[in-house]
């Protein structure tokens, strides 16, 4: 009888410190259901402790929830959905790179076989007034981590010149201001494990949000000039290939004046469930262009991002895409060959030199950008290991935590088709060279950011709307005391 007393008082300790834990880590589930702000009197924000669907939930709602096994965001959307009118919210989606390559596969098509504009369309007629290209928020990220990366990159030539050339090693880099390499940042799988295993590691990740948190950044903090209404009033949701997109979106970092930046993420999934609550058959849509209002005078047809921003959904996207953009600005002329192919593929760790001296102009640096691409969390740690033991020196690295890049999600539909990522990744390649603007600097929409809103690039206004300290603006080893402490 004692020791089974015994027993439940050291269950209960065990259960009371993990729930601790739990609700300080970052990452949790208990954290990614919390909420930042509530929805006005007429809208409810059911995020607090998990999903309950309220009292004004329609029947298809509550019927469509238990037929698919909603998730919360999806359920929280549905709501929304259904109250949409009574809510009074504009209700504007924004759609991931990767998500319009494998939304035909839920349909028993091959990737890419429905176009983005039958994505655009398929969202229309699920209620959403206004529809978004991510890619425009990768554009975005390459302008801000393009700069960054440059500004790293000449105070790194300023030492060469004091310290006569010498390579300082890893560990010595940790001691520096603005050191090399720069890591991405856009990948939370990749700064979970930052935060969590590697926190020495934060000096050298960008400080830029992901695409979609800058997007949203941007819709919420001008949404009166874009849409003539208060960004309360503004419901932004993203779809993405990615779960960890829903957490990462609940940080208060990605919020200003308690208003979030991005009130809710669902995966392709979540989507194609949605959709069949709805019945809406994307087969038997006609396709719409994306949503432009970034362009306020110099107005396109449709809102399409650069196919630069478009490779975000492949393993080595980032990096080609920065690369086009970086170049371009140093020396003033196009990169030669504008398809880096070293850092395509599905291979674990791929690596690159690109000359950033052009004779031509007489532009640039007189030195090479090399640059590495980590496809997956288990060759990052290789490259890790290998660049603190002073095996390999790069400037500018890609992480990506799932295999493939974002094509690889886990919100991403399933497939027994064992080259599906190969598949996924030559239409991301195709979009690419198909699309009427290949690099990010060009994007129409991203010029108009800069002469509408932000200036320049890397200016003080960009950086208070697009750039976080790393991780997300917590401090891990803070998180960890928090929890040691409670």
């Amino acid at each position: 009888m004692m020791k089974n007393f015994a027993f439940i008082i050291i269950l209960g300790l065990f259960l009371n410190r993990a729930l601790s834990f739990t609700i300080s880590s970052p990452y949790s589930k208990t954290r990614r259901l919390s909420t930042l702000f509530k929805y006005d009197s007429s809208c409810t924000r059911p995020r607090d402790g998990g999903f309950q669907l309220g009292a004004v939930a329609s029947d298809t709602t509550q019927k469509g929830a238990n037929e698919y096994k909603l998730t919360p965001e999806a359920k929280e959307l549905e709501e929304l959905l259904q109250n949409k009118e009574k809510c009074g919210k504009l209700l504007v989606a924004q759609t991931a790179p990767s998500v319009r390559v494998a939304f035909s596969e839920m349909y028993g098509e091959e990737p890419g076989v429905f176009s983005p504009g039958i994505l655009v369309a398929s969202l229309k007629a699920l209620g959403f007034d206004v529809v978004l290209d991510t890619n425009t928020g990768a554009d975005l990220t390459i302008c801000e981590e393009g700069t960054e990366l440059l500004h790293r990159l000449l105070v790194r030539e300023e030492r060469r010149k004091k310290s006569n050339g010498e390579q300082p090693t890893f560990d010595e880099s940790l001691s520096l201001e603005e050191p090399l390499p720069l890591f991405t940042s856009c990948c939370p799988g990749w700064m979970n494990m930052v935060s969590k295993s590697n926190p020495e590691l934060i000096p050298f990740i960008s400080s830029c949000k992901s695409p979609h948190m800058m997007l949203g950044a941007m819709v919420k903090q001008y949404s009166h000039e874009l849409f003539g209404r208060e960004a309360s009033q503004v419901y932004f949701n993203s779809v993405m290939p990615c779960v960890r997109k829903r957490g990462e979106s609940d940080f208060a970092a990605f919020s200003h004046d308690g208003v979030r930046d991005v009130d809710n993420v669902i995966t392709t999934k979540d989507l194609r469930d949605l959709l069949k609550i709805h019945g809406v058959n994307p087969s038997e849509l006609e396709p719409l262009p994306y949503d432009s209002p970034f362009q306020v005078e110099e107005h396109r047809p449709d809102g399409l991002g650069s196919g630069a921003g478009q490779l975000f959904g492949a393993t080595g996207g980032v990096m080609e895409a920065a690369v086009r953009t970086v170049y371009e600005i140093l020396t003033e002329s196009q990169l030669p060959r504008l398809e880096l192919k070293e850092v395509r593929g599905l291979e674990g760790i791929k690596e690159a030199t690109i000359p950033l001296f052009n004779k031509d102009t007489g532009k640039g640096l007189d030195t090479e950008l090399s640059v590495a691409v980590a496809n997956g969390l288990g060759n990052a740690k290789k490259l890790i290991a290998s660049m603190k033991e002073g095996k390999s020196h790069y400037d500018f690295v890609e992480v990506m935590a799932c295999p493939g890049g974002c094509i690889g999600g886990g919100g991403q539909p399933k497939s027994t088709d064992k080259s599906i990522l190969d598949k996924r990744m030559e239409v991301i390649y195709k979009l690419d060279k198909t699309l009427p603007i290949r690099r990010s600097h060009e994007n129409p929409s991203i010029k108009a950011f800069y002469d509408k809103f932000l200036e320049s690039y890397g200016s003080e206004n960009a950086h208070r709307l697009l750039h976080v300290k790393p991780v997300y603006g917590e401090n891990p080893q803070d998180e960890k005391n928090k929890a040691e402490e409670t």
